[in-house]
């Protein structure tokens, strides 16, 4: 494996994907994932996503549904050796974090759907991650309705624990479409970093909406790739 083009700090960087339901936040984590493995960067991963009756996590689902053999006859995982573990309780999450965060690499911790309550889930998440992505439809409706985000993270600061930097991921994005630019503008000039790239809405039947449960389909220069390395740079020594 060639040296990664990204350093991290020896004791890794966390980056929590945080949105509502069906905001691609579990697509695009596996994807980057799989991404950064590719750049030679030690990944692992954390579901804490709970799971309904008689059902796990969905990124955890996803890497054991997406189990293949290779042409020498060898089972792997969506993300070759990468290990996902599942952990739904908010007062264990912050150990897990802490046992499974690689030296030198970067652990991704996807969530359920956005939920502002102190000591849950969500604030354990925020409270353990470097950086926070919150993935975001551009539409002035879904801006309002995050802007329970920002008064999680005031909270976190005013009850003294740890603030990470938050970041918007523009998903679900149409080529042309003039909320994008007005959404970015927004947040801009309430000073809200905005990263460069987007997921576009893809429906077709490669899709990023229709990847759950396949084998990744990873590329150099896709916008999976593109935000990958936005955000390993963002993130880097």
């Amino acid at each position: 494996m060639t040296a990664p083009m990204y350093k991290i700090p020896p004791k890794g960087r966390r980056v929590s994907f945080i949105g509502k339901g069906g905001s691609t936040k579990t697509h695009t984590l596996m994807h980057v994932l799989g991404h950064w493995q590719r750049m030679g960067l030690p990944v692992g991963a954390i579901d804490s996503d709970e799971p309904g009756e008689d059902e796990d996590g969905s990124l955890y689902t996803w890497h054991q549904m997406g189990v293949r053999t290779t042409p020498e006859g060898e089972k792997v995982n969506v993300v070759p050796g990468l290990e996902i573990r599942p952990q739904y309780s908010a007062l264990r999450l912050a150990s897990e974090v802490t046992k499974t965060t690689p030296e030198g690499g970067i652990l991704g911790i996807d969530t359920g759907s956005w939920n502002n309550r102190p000591g849950g889930i969500h604030h354990s998440a925020l409270a353990m991650s470097d950086l926070v992505v919150l993935c975001l439809q551009p539409h002035e409706g879904e801006l309002n309705r995050s802007a329970s985000v920002w008064a999680a993270l005031k909270y976190l600061e005013e009850t003294g624990a740890r603030r990470p930097e938050l970041v918007v991921l523009f998903t679900r994005t149409h080529h042309n479409a003039k909320s994008t630019d007005e959404v970015r503008g927004t947040l801009t000039r309430a000073e809200i970093e905005v990263l460069k790239n987007t997921v576009p809405n893809q429906m077709g039947e490669d899709g990023y909406s229709r990847a759950f449960g396949k084998p990744l389909t990873l590329e150099d220069g896709d916008p999976m790739h593109l935000i990958a390395a936005e955000i390993a740079e963002r993130i880097s020594l």
